[in-house]
């Protein structure tokens, strides 16, 4: 993957030079129709924020530039790439993609300005590695490199009797070979372009020859055959943001990827297809927009059949049927690394999933051991908080709390009677009615008042249920953070300048250290559908130009 880095890298440096953005879209044919992931990148709009293409020094460009360059006269090429990118032959005011699908871990895909200039461009950068390099020749319109450390996959014999340890006797046998064979998966990258589109290819389970069909195949495909003709990239090109993103469930739950991940989760096996919500149907959106002081993420689900949108809308709502409440976030300390609250009704997310067959049999699998889920759902409440407050190094301590409302004490009797059967004396009563901890550990967990409650540590256990001092509720970003059905809050301010993990951060770092004092928060929320992600950054700058800077600050 060496060289595909490169690549990547002096795409970043010719982004410096753009201007004008290019109306010909058919370079975006080459997207392969069977794609599960398709990112877009805006490279003009990012270099603009990221203020490099008017840097009085051109620290970001010179820094590029040192780290592609390894001679005099690849560093001097660079520049001349720098101040004229059209001598590139590629034109990046257009977007350009990335893509994943089952052949393909990674590919991208840019657009050809000029397949002459690419040529020589490619066979220059062929020179700088290798000044022994032939120069490229086309096949059927299409030239062609190949990474060179590229390896194809293969089965390799073994002999397994040479792995066996056998004691020596006067009757032992003459060995006898035991050929086995295991799976050697390759790391094949090819580029490839013509003169609408450069096209980059990373394959683990291809050979070079069928990686290069893949790129004729791709290259030389008409709108109809292309991830372009889909509803999802319809929906994509309807994202705004820096970078725009699909997921497609249909494609990856298909895959060799989505199957491992599916079969490994026990009883939903078969939660991608019922009660009318085909999520193989679905994908997800995403996108990344830079603004001044804060990086804002969204996330969204499209789908080729509305009607499944709209039941799987409505079985968001069900499920998180209000906004965030202060009943529990009133528990959690206003200064922590991290807090976390949700509107969720697990009566009704069970009920869901309930209908499942495997679902069914693991219920049933579970009551039978003495475990009730059907008896224990409908004493759960809709609202949940958990809080990580702080880390005391001088006393080995930290803090966990976490809050679920609940009807009465039937969960944590339940948890308490259970462990008690598989590790008798092992939990013992915490100083009343349906209170708990671990006997020798500090682990607590228990109920109080309509609420159940799990803490770790000294602290978490000092913290609970503590309503004196100022709480989250007082929180300068609470009032927009409660507005969604769920929230995590992640105080990066408080985690970079105070100690230990400010002190740990700068021992790994040392002086570098202080660069990350600019980041503020991170939080993310999500209401039905919609999920938003937020970088805080303490400037009034752009936040891709803080990031830049920050970036440079640490080489």
């Amino acid at each position: 993957m060496t060289r595909i880095k490169h690549y990547l890298l002096l795409l970043a440096v010719l982004a410096l030079g753009l201007s004008s953005c290019s109306k010909d879209q058919a370079y975006q044919y080459a997207l392969p129709a069977d794609a599960f992931s398709v990112c877009s990148f805006d490279l003009k709009s990012m270099a603009k924020k990221a203020g490099v293409a008017n840097s009085k020094d051109g620290e970001l460009q010179k820094r590029l530039t040192e780290m592609l360059s390894d001679s005099e006269e690849a560093e001097a090429y660079y520049k001349e790439l720098i101040q004229n990118p059209s001598k590139s032959g590629v034109d990046l005011k257009s977007p350009v993609f990335l893509f994943s699908n089952e052949k393909v871990s990674l590919g991208y895909l840019l657009r050809v300005d000029d397949k002459g200039k690419l040529e020589a461009c490619v066979n220059k950068l062929r020179k700088l590695r290798n000044k022994d390099a032939a120069a490229l020749k086309a096949e059927d319109g299409i030239f062609f490199d190949i990474d060179e450390d590229s390896t194809e996959p293969e089965e390799v014999e073994y002999d397994e009797s040479e792995y066996d340890t056998i004691e020596e006797t006067s009757d032992t046998t003459a060995h006898q070979p035991s050929i086995s064979t295991y799976h050697v998966s390759g790391n094949v990258t090819v580029y490839a372009f013509n003169d609408k589109a450069f096209i980059s290819l990373n394959t683990s389970e291809s050979t070079i020859e069928e990686t290069k069909q893949l790129a004729k195949q791709y290259l030389s495909q008409t709108k109809d055959k292309s991830y372009v003709a889909t509803p999802a990239f319809r929906d994509l090109e309807d994202q705004k943001g820096d970078i725009r993103g699909v997921l497609s469930m249909t494609k990856f739950l298909e895959s060799s990827y989505g199957k491992s991940m599916t079969e490994n989760i026990v009883g939903l096996s078969d939660a991608t297809n019922f009660d009318g919500i085909d999520m193989k149907k679905c994908y997800m959106l995403y996108s990344v927009s830079f603004e001044t002081g804060e990086v804002v993420g969204t996330m969204t689900y499209g789908s080729e059949d509305k009607e499944i949108l709209k039941k799987l809308k409505k079985l968001a709502e069900e499920v998180s049927p209000k906004s965030v409440q202060d009943d529990l976030v009133k528990f959690l300390p206003k200064d922590s690394y991290m807090t976390a609250a949700a509107s969720l009704s697990v009566q009704k997310l069970f009920e869901h999933y309930s209908k499942l067959p495997d679902f069914k049999k693991t219920l049933s699998e579970l009551k039978a051991e003495g475990v009730d889920i059907e008896a224990i759902v409908p004493t759960l409440g809709e609202e949940i908080a958990f809080t990580f407050p702080r880390i005391n190094a001088e006393q080995s301590d930290f803090g966990l709390v976490g809050y679920l409302k609940t009807k009465d004490a039937t969960l944590v009797d339940a948890l308490y009677q259970q462990a008690e059967k598989e590790h008798s004396g092992r939990y013992v009563k915490d100083g009343g009615d349906h209170r708990y901890r671990i006997a020798e550990g500090p682990f607590f967990f228990g109920y109080q008042d309509g609420v159940t409650y799990l803490a770790y540590g000294g602290m978490g256990r000092e913290l609970l249920f503590k309503t004196s001092g100022e709480n989250f509720t007082k929180h300068s970003d609470y009032s927009s953070l409660k507005k969604s059905n769920s929230f995590c809050y992640i105080d990066l301010k408080k985690l970079l300048t105070t100690a230990p993990t400010a002190d740990l951060l700068q021992m790994f770092i040392g002086e570098k250290a202080k660069a990350f004092r600019v980041l503020q928060s991170l939080s993310f929320t999500a209401t039905n559908l919609d999920g938003k992600m937020s970088l805080k950054i303490d400037s009034k700058e752009n936040s891709l130009k803080t990031l830049a800077d920050l970036f440079a600050a640490l080489r």
